[in-house]
């Protein structure tokens, strides 16, 4: 069994060694890639090397944890054997146990296993990717030599580091010599969306697409340790070395400016540079074949054309419209949207499409009296976030003609009729109409229609006379004292039909009028004393209805009695004689509508009344003239760039030669103010450069900077509006308007 164990560990080991130099070789060629990369991008040799070899590292861990080598042992090997080699009979893992845990004939098996593996041991093989690696790492080799040989002109490594301290030798001579930007490429790559290749710019100062990157490659004349570039909102980034040649590549999001900072010996800035970003537009969609509001007839082609016409400065990649369908009224409202694609195109694509659908107002449910409210969406193709735009509402409605109308006299100030209420301007009508087909119809159908008219001017005498407290027929007209009724009572036969019936001519047909409780009158025909009679309103009277004044309600009684008149006529098939009455009710009834308005006086000035003793006497004795004392906050804007034009001014007036250090940080402090107001004028920007200029240099000041800067800081400043007061300044009108025209000479 030992010597069963020992073999096995043997080819363990050897499975080791073999893996071991498989990962070997790929560790190394991962560090002459890194390597050769970094050497390609102008590392330093320390960065280089500390790289590679950290990288080497990570893929030999890596891969010696992928393999599992610290799981490997003789029982892993032993169970290879037994699927790979059929000689050992799948019985290699018997030699890895003790003798006396196996029975007579497992011992015999496991002496047959011992002989087998000691006679295989030679010809094992394990899997590995040696010769692949070894390849690899060859060629990475290989590779690598040449990078560096190409790279250099003269020597290896060393003579080229050599050469480079020679060269700052011979050129320590002119390094006190300021260096310059001798030459310059920039190129601004648009975003990948817009579809514009990327192009190259000759100017600074720049005008690109929103979110593009913009790469500055500089060359200086002279030696430079340091490049920086410096935005208008603070930032600061570094320019990386290439060769001799600085690069920066940046995302440019908004609009400012920029300026170029680089130092030899001492610190370098360039002028200031505007940046301008050009939007990316949402789409523009355009319909102009439909109004805003169209009303659509229930029996005609309820197809309604949306063409809309749709645009984008890049491109678009969705178009639809959103319906919505509005079905119901009031509190029963119900509302269905729907999203519907255009028929043409097919497929949303490119910056201008003419997008057409058919909006089938029958295939979306409509029916009378539906509306349908729709607008169009359109996306483009901005990342990553898109730009949308629709249009506004449009409104389309099927209208309902089944609808009832319901129309009440305009002296009415309660609507208390009923749909079948007609006014007496239409029973006038009808009347007249009545007249004129007399003669061509039937008498039976002409008494008929002439007795409906009757029953309608009776209506109408009952509505109106409920505002006067009259609510019953007994108002108007002989009232039958209580023996006739007895009298009647007691000779007209019992109706049978009464109580089954439907009557028409009854006093309260069709319960027009609510019903009167008959306990409030005595049952002997007299009334019983009322203790609240003086403080009640009584419906039932007459002459204590409130509805209208004491002059209002004689012309309503009037009108009452002409319908009274005309509705007897009608009765008794004589409308002709009933036309006088009713345009007389109608007369007194348009009267009373007008009577019961509202009107409201209105008011204006009214002056004081003139004394006429004093009048024409120019005597202005008591006459003051009105006063009023009130502050005035003004707020002040551009402190700083007002005391540095009064510093500027005073420098100029005076000729002076140097800055004070309290002038200079007055002048240093405007300069945040006037880069704020540069952001949105861009001219401005040269004021900036002055500024620079006037502060920091030693020596005399620069005049000419100067007066540039007074120039800028006078456009900075706003034109002040006109207020009331007193003014306390002691300039002539020509002076200020010198002061406005103000233009420097250029120099």
């Amino acid at each position: 069994m030992s010597t069963g164990f020992t073999i096995l560990s043997n080819l363990k080991n050897r499975y080791k060694l073999i893996r071991t130099v498989e990962i070997t070789l790929l560790s190394v060629f991962v560090a002459l890639i890194a390597f050769s990369s970094l050497y390609v991008l102008n590392a330093n040799f320390i960065t280089q090397l500390i790289t590679s070899v950290l990288l080497g590292i990570a893929a030999f861990v890596i891969r010696f944890l992928q393999l599992g080598l610290h799981k490997i042992s003789e029982a892993s090997v032993a169970a290879y054997l037994n699927t790979r080699y059929a000689e050992v009979e799948a019985s290699a893992d018997l030699t890895l146990l003790p003798e006396h845990e196996l029975s007579s004939l497992g011992k015999l098996q496991q002496l047959t296993a011992y002989k087998n593996l000691k006679s295989l041991a030679t010809r094992i093989t394990f899997p590995n990717r040696i010769k692949v690696f070894l390849i690899l790492a060859v060629v990475a080799l290989a590779a690598g030599i040449g990078i560096q040989y190409s790279s250099f002109t003269i020597g290896s490594f060393s003579e080229s580091r050599m050469a480079h301290e020679t060269k700052d030798q011979q050129t320590s001579v002119v390094k006190n010599l300021p260096s310059e930007i001798a030459e310059t490429k920039i190129t601004v790559t648009p975003p990948s969306y817009t579809r514009i290749p990327p192009y190259p710019v000759t100017d600074f100062n720049l005008n690109v697409q929103e979110n593009s990157q913009v790469t500055w490659s500089l060359k200086f004349s002279g030696l430079t340790e340091k490049v920086m570039l410096v935005t208008s909102s603070q930032d600061t980034m570094a320019f990386s070395a290439v060769g001799d040649l600085w690069k920066l590549t940046s995302t440019v999001e908004r609009t400012g400016f920029y300026q170029i900072a680089w130092k030899d010996k001492t610190t370098h800035a360039s002028d200031f540079y505007k940046i301008e970003v050009i939007k990316d537009q949402p789409p523009t969609i355009k319909l102009t074949n439909l109004n805003q509001f169209t009303q659509v007839a229930y029996n005609s082609k309820q197809i309604i054309e949306a063409n809309p016409a749709i645009g984008d400065d890049y491109g678009l990649t969705d178009a639809y419209i959103i319906a919505t369908v509005s079905k119901g009224s009031g509190e029963s409202v119900k509302f269905r949207e729907e999203k519907i694609r255009f028929s043409v195109p097919a497929k949303v694509s490119g910056k201008q499409i003419n997008a057409k659908q058919g909006l089938d107002l029958k295939k979306l449910g409509m029916e009378p009296g539906d509306e349908l409210y729709f607008y169009v969406e359109a996306i483009d193709n901005r990342t990553p976030v898109v730009n949308r735009s629709r249009t506004e509402t449009y409104f389309i409605s099927i209208p309902d003609t089944a609808q009832d109308v319901m129309v009440a006299d305009g002296g009415l100030g309660v609507d208390l009729m009923p749909e079948y209420f007609r006014s007496q301007r239409q029973i006038i009508i009808d009347t007249e109409k009545l007249i004129r087909e007399k003669k061509t119809i039937s008498k039976k159908e002409f008494g008929s229609r002439s007795n409906e008219l009757g029953y309608d001017q009776k209506v109408l005498r009952l509505r109106y006379g409920q505002f006067l407290g009259e609510e019953a027929e007994s108002g108007i007209g002989p009232v039958a004292t209580h023996a006739e009724e007895e009298h009647d009572a007691d000779e007209k036969p019992e109706d049978m039909l009464k109580e089954f019936g439907h009557q028409h001519d009854t006093e309260n047909e069709h319960n027009l009028v609510e019903e009167k409780d008959p306990t409030k009158k005595g049952v002997d025909g007299g009334k019983k004393e009322d203790l609240l009679a003086d403080f009640v309103h009584e419906h039932d009277n007459e002459e204590s209805a409130t509805f209208f004044f004491q002059s209002l309600k004689m012309k309503l009684k009037a009108a009452l009695a002409q319908m009274w008149d005309a509705e007897l006529y009608l009765r008794l098939y004589e409308p002709e004689k009933s036309l006088p009455y009713q345009y007389t009710a109608l007369k007194l009834l348009k009267e009373i509508s007008n009577d019961s308005r509202i009107y409201v006086h209105r008011t204006g000035f009214e002056p004081p009344p003139i004394k006429e003793d004093k009048r024409l006497s120019a005597d202005l004795n008591d006459i003051a003239t009105a006063s009023r004392e009130y502050q005035v906050l003004i707020k002040e804007h551009f402190v700083t760039i007002t005391t540095a034009l009064n510093v500027t001014e005073k420098l100029l007036a005076q000729q002076a030669t140097t800055l004070t250090p309290k002038e200079k940080n007055l002048l240093i402090q405007s300069g945040s103010e006037l880069a704020r107001e540069a952001l949105e004028n861009p001219s401005l920007l040269e004021g900036l450069t002055a500024l620079q200029e006037v502060t920091g240099q030693e020596g005399d000041l620069n005049t000419k900077a100067l007066k540039t800067l007074r120039k800028v800081y006078w456009l900075a400043l706003p034109k002040q509006p006109a207020q009331a007061g007193k003014s306390n300044s002691v300039l002539h009108d020509l002076d200020t308007k010198l002061i406005q025209q103000l233009a420097l000479p250029k120099q």
